[in-house]
């Protein structure tokens, strides 16, 4: 039993909802999801910082329509790879799963509810430090990784991560992202999805296509590698 349990319920809400104002680094980031995935050992929700698994669930499915996946599915920051199960229960044909996460905790988590499933894999990785040989997957998923900053320059570490990501798909990639303006929560690192588009497009030479129903603080983009590179 999670010693949470003990705490009265407005202490209990307030660790739930705790969130930083950003990180040095990727392995501090990590480190603050391994803390999580312990203390909310129990809840997964609370573990992921969704306010419930059917949350995340409406992310996945807004994600899915983007980007059909096929083939070799890379997921970045795949926390307790929710997002294949998913898949699976969707019945996209896909040839194998990947997960990677800078939190040794969650990959651990991941692995102990379905490792040793044929064609799924884990590694502990920072893909904005340690690309992948291109093209090596089909299609990539980012959900809900990239709204805490990272660093001296947020954008500049966010857009790294995913030129690497994009570069290890053959077709794409889906990645979510927050607004200011749509939330009860004071997001540390909102972006407008059309600047971010712009900047996709000027920086890491990807035709972006934004997904936004207009009501959730959650867009999505997916990248494609442009026809111009």
């Amino acid at each position: 039993m999670s010693v949470l349990r003990l705490l009265p319920k407005r202490w209990r809400e307030r660790i739930r909802n705790y969130a930083p104002r950003g990180f040095p680094d990727s392995p501090s980031c990590g480190a603050f999801y391994d803390a999580r995935a312990r203390l909310f050992r129990d809840d997964e929700a609370a573990s992921l910082e969704y306010s419930s698994l059917g949350v995340q669930r409406r992310i996945f499915a807004r994600a899915v329509d983007a980007l059909p996946p096929h083939g070799r599915v890379l997921d970045v920051g795949c926390g307790l790879a929710h997002l294949h199960d998913y898949i699976i229960d969707r019945e996209f044909p896909i040839a194998s799963y990947h997960g990677i996460d800078v939190s040794a905790a969650m990959l651990d988590a991941a692995s102990q509810r379905i490792g040793g499933r044929e064609n799924v894999s884990f590694e502990q990785r920072d893909l904005a430090t340690r690309p992948m040989e291109s093209s090596s997957y089909d299609v990539a998923y980012v959900i809900s990784v990239l709204g805490y900053p990272i660093g001296r320059d947020p954008m500049a570490s966010m857009l790294s991560l995913l030129r690497s990501a994009l570069d290890a798909c053959a077709d794409g990639l889906v990645f979510t992202h927050v607004m200011d303006g749509r939330s009860n929560r004071t997001l540390a690192f909102p972006t407008d999805p059309d600047r971010l588009a712009e900047e996709c497009a000027l920086v890491l030479g990807a035709d972006a296509t934004i997904f936004d129903n207009g009501e959730d603080f959650t867009y999505l983009m997916r990248l494609r590698k442009s026809s111009k590179r």
